[in-house]
């Protein structure tokens, strides 16, 4: 599986945090390119494998501070 989240709306260090939080649940792999952030997910854990990436999505966007403006 995997998930681009937009550099203009997520930051390097909520993703980061992110994965440290579910790395027991599945193994990472986290890219950089010009527009977006690539995180792959593989061998996820049985009893979470349908809902991993939509929960790790959500634990992302936790994290964000959104500016206001």
């Amino acid at each position: 599986m995997e998930i681009n989240f937009n550099k203009n709306l997520y930051s390097r260090q909520a993703i980061r945090r992110s994965i440290k939080a579910y790395r027991r649940l599945a193994d990472f792999d986290f890219q950089e390119g010009k527009n977006y952030f690539k995180v792959s997910l593989k061998n996820a854990a049985p009893d979470v494998a349908r809902v991993i990436g939509d929960e790790f999505s959500n634990y992302v966007l936790s994290l964000i501070k959104f500016k206001q403006g």
